[in-house]
Formats: structure tokens, C-alpha cells, sequence
């Protein structure tokens, strides 16, 4: 770009472009705040592949997202955590193998199977972009599937003030309860949790009837210095109106508030328009994870063996909600 400075011509700006309009570019870089750049200032510009993500982030990522999404019911395989919580969401109901298995892969998918299968869940594994390839190529040897791939984008965050129209509690209301319960609203109030560390933002607004209608809302779960913006939402008619954003800026100023100093997002893989909106608010994707399961064959071989093992008997209802 041209430097208006005395005694210089060029300064660079390196990062994501995540914004192209006929008067300003925005860029994203690696560390820091988004950077408008007047088009007509630009000399030239070239492509540079991302840098890949290094593994201690991932890492640190994957545990810090783990945390602020507790399961119900835990236990430790060596280095992987196996998670249950009655169907409730994929995370907090499959397994973190962020390392490699003790005894070798055979005797560990086999007790990951016999675990679920006594829970009459589905055994699912949850995979971390790179840091789990090897994990991935070996589980789709066997014929497990991939499915929910996931996108998660992170973007630096600082104490502010926030002024706008949605208000952060701790306390996760009933209303709320209803529209992210799922249909399973003891489990949801387990795994979202209340109190120190957790906000549910939302907006009121009125509706065609005349009555205050919860038109917008989300949550946000901090763990260390991150904190975790799930659930936004906004009823159809409400949509178009910026509430999303509101609700997302009123989260990051809470967890900035709470201490964090990053926030984080997962977005479904295929919402494109989701990731480009949250691009263009300045998140940058980090990794993707997906998940991977066995066949409706090989479900049904890790129930039986869960039952072989179980001391008790045990009724299993099998649902289709993911």
C-alpha cells in the first residue's frame, strides 16, 4: 500500500481477506483487530497460503470447548475421555481421543463400544482436524462414517462497555430453557449449567399479539480465557434485523468482562453464509473437527456387546435425533 509518511512508499498488511467492496478491502490478521484498507491505496497484493494451525492449539482449544459443554457422565480411557449425557448434542456425547490409545486401537474401540452400547447410545468418536488423522483414517477403515462437520473460528476480544439492547444473565431462564432444551430440558440444564461462568444473553421484544416474545438469545460458557458463544438464535420473525449480531457483541463484552480474551464459535461446515458473516465480524477459522460412527450394522454389534457386559439388566430406547 502507498505510506503517506515522509520517507517511505510501501507498508504491508497480512492476513485474511475477508471483506472485498469497490472502495475498501478488510483484512483480518493472524493477531489483532480487523484493518479497513482504502482499495485505492493498494499497490498490489498477493495470495499466501494459511499457515496451518499448530497442534497445542488445537488442543487447547478442544479441551477449552469441552469444559464450557460438560457431560453428564464421564470416565477416562488413558488419554481419551469418554462422554455421555442421554443424547444431548454430539459433544457432550462421544469420545475426546486427542491422543493415541493405550493397548492399541482394537482393545480401545472395543471398550469405547462396550461403554455406549451399556448406555444404549451410539458410539461416536470426535475427530480434531489434523491432530486426529491417523485416528480418522483408521476408524474410516473400519467402516465408521463421518458426519457434522464443524468449523471453529476464533477472534481476539478485549474489555468494552457494551450499550446495546440485550441483557446477560447468569441464570438460565425457563423461556431459554425451552428454545435450547432440545426436548430434553433436565439434560440441557445439566450440560448448559448456571452461575459463575455462564451468560444467557437475550432480547425482548413485542410481538404481533401484543406480548413481550423472547425474539433473540445465546449462550456463553468461559473456560481460562476463552469463552464460548453457542446457541444463537432468533425467531423467524424477528430475523433480518441484526438481533444475531446484538447477541453475539453482547456475549463477547460478558466474556471479555469475565476474563476471557478470545471468543469462540462452531459453525456447521456447510452454513456458508454463516461463515462469511462471521468473517466479515472478524472470526477466523482455526481447525474444523467432525465426527465419525460406525455403520447401522456396527451399531448394532457395539449394543450387543454392551448388553454381553452389562451386570444388570438395562431397557435401551433408540432415538434419531443426533
Amino acid at each position: 500500500m502507498d505510506d503517506p509518511r515522509p520517507g517511505r512508499r510501501f507498508t504491508d498488511v497480512t492476513g485474511e481477506l475477508i471483506e472485498v467492496g469497490a472502495e475498501h478491502w478488510r483484512v483480518l490478521p493472524a493477531a489483532g483487530a480487523v484493518v479497513t484498507i482504502d482499495v485505492a491505496a493498494v499497490v498490489a497484493a498477493r495470495p499466501i497460503p494459511p499457515k496451518p494451525t499448530p497442534f497445542s492449539e488445537i488442543l487447547e482449544l478442544e479441551r477449552a470447548l469441552a469444559a464450557t459443554w460438560p457431560a453428564l457422565e464421564t470416565e477416562r480411557l488413558g488419554g481419551w475421555v469418554l462422554r455421555y449425557a442421554e443424547g444431548f448434542s454430539r459433544r457432550a456425547n462421544s469420545v475426546l481421543a486427542p491422543t493415541a490409545p493405550e493397548g492399541g486401537l482394537d482393545a480401545a474401540v472395543a471398550a469405547v463400544e462396550a461403554w455406549y452400547g451399556a448406555r444404549g447410545a451410539r458410539p461416536l468418536f470426535a475427530l480434531s482436524g489434523p491432530v486426529t488423522k491417523r485416528l480418522d483414517a483408521e476408524l474410516a477403515a473400519r467402516g465408521w462414517v463421518a458426519e457434522a462437520e464443524t468449523a471453529v473460528m476464533t477472534r481476539p476480544i478485549e474489555e468494552a462497555a457494551y450499550e446495546g439492547e440485550a441483557v446477560v444473565d447468569d441464570v438460565l431462564g425457563p423461556e431459554l430453557l425451552e428454545q435450547l432444551g432440545r426436548g430434553a430440558p433436565s439434560v440441557a440444564a445439566a450440560v448448559l449449567g448456571s452461575g459463575p461462568g455462564r451468560g444467557y444473553a437475550q432480547i425482548q421484544r413485542e410481538g404481533e399479539d401484543g406480548a413481550l416474545a423472547l425474539a433473540a438469545r445465546g449462550r456463553g460458557a468461559v473456560s481460562g480465557e476463552l469463552v464460548a458463544i453457542t446457541g444463537i438464535g432468533t425467531l423467524p420473525a424477528f430475523r433480518r434485523r441484526g438481533l444475531g449480531t446484538e447477541i453475539l457483541r453482547a456475549l463477547e463484552a460478558w466474556g471479555a468482562g469475565a476474563g476471557a480474551r478470545r471468543a469462540a464459535l462452531q459453525v456447521e461446515a456447510d452454513n456458508e453464509a454463516a461463515i462469511a458473516m462471521y468473517r466479515r465480524l472478524g472470526y477466523a477459522e482455526r481447525y474444523r473437527y467432525h465426527y465419525r460412527g460406525p455403520a447401522a450394522q456396527a451399531l448394532a454389534a457395539a449394543l450387543r456387546a454392551g448388553f454381553a457386559l452389562c451386570s444388570k439388566a438395562i431397557f435401551v430406547a433408540l432415538s434419531s435425533r443426533p
